[in-house]
């Protein structure tokens, strides 16, 4: 199979605000054709933290998603500022969310939503010091989180409990890789 790309012949804002924007795409086909009307998302780039402390437990979330009007069981996460890299935004966020101070350098690279969206999140796997700070969270952010050991996740997951796609795919990085 070949690899080529379509090419972008045009794109036209149609909403913008603080979190996303969205355009109106046309692209010339590999074959020569002409489409047109493809809605693509702009969002900024996140992080997804896979926090592990020395007992293997790793830190869940559990927080109100009005997107799905339910609560949802999450992975520390957040966005990437500008002038940040990932791994630095996951260290920030982490002691934003939980008062956790987390050391590491595995980050990895998944796009949540290839076919309209050119965001990118970066799962960062990172240790728990045994220091706590204090928490401080967004105003929007009412969320409780506990650690959490490894089968109870896996069960979890079995039991259809954890439906978020990022903690999922973040667990499954996590469970395949060597913790540095």
């Amino acid at each position: 199979m070949a690899d080529i790309k379509w090419k972008l012949l045009d794109k036209k804002n149609v909403f913008d605000s603080k979190w996303l924007s969205i355009e109106d795409r046309s692209y010339e086909l590999p074959d020569g054709k002409i489409v047109e009307g493809y809605y693509h998302l702009n969002r900024p780039d996140y992080v997804l933290i896979l926090a592990v402390d020395k007992d293997k437990k790793i830190v869940v979330e559990k927080q109100y998603k009005r997107g799905v009007d339910d609560f949802v069981y999450e992975l520390p996460a957040g966005w990437i500022n500008k002038d940040e890299t990932p791994l630095d935004a996951a260290k920030r966020e982490l002691l934003e969310e939980t008062g956790f101070i987390g050391v590491g350098s595995q980050v990895f690279e998944i796009y949540p939503q290839p076919g309209f969206c050119s965001m990118k999140a970066y799962v960062v796997i990172l240790k728990i010091l045994d220091e706590k700070v204090e928490e401080k969270h967004d105003e929007d952010e009412m969320l409780s989180y506990e650690l959490v050991n490894l089968d109870t996740i896996k069960k979890m997951i079995a039991d259809n409990e954890v439906k978020d796609m990022g903690f999922l795919s973040a667990f499954n990085i996590f469970e395949n890789v060597s913790l540095e």
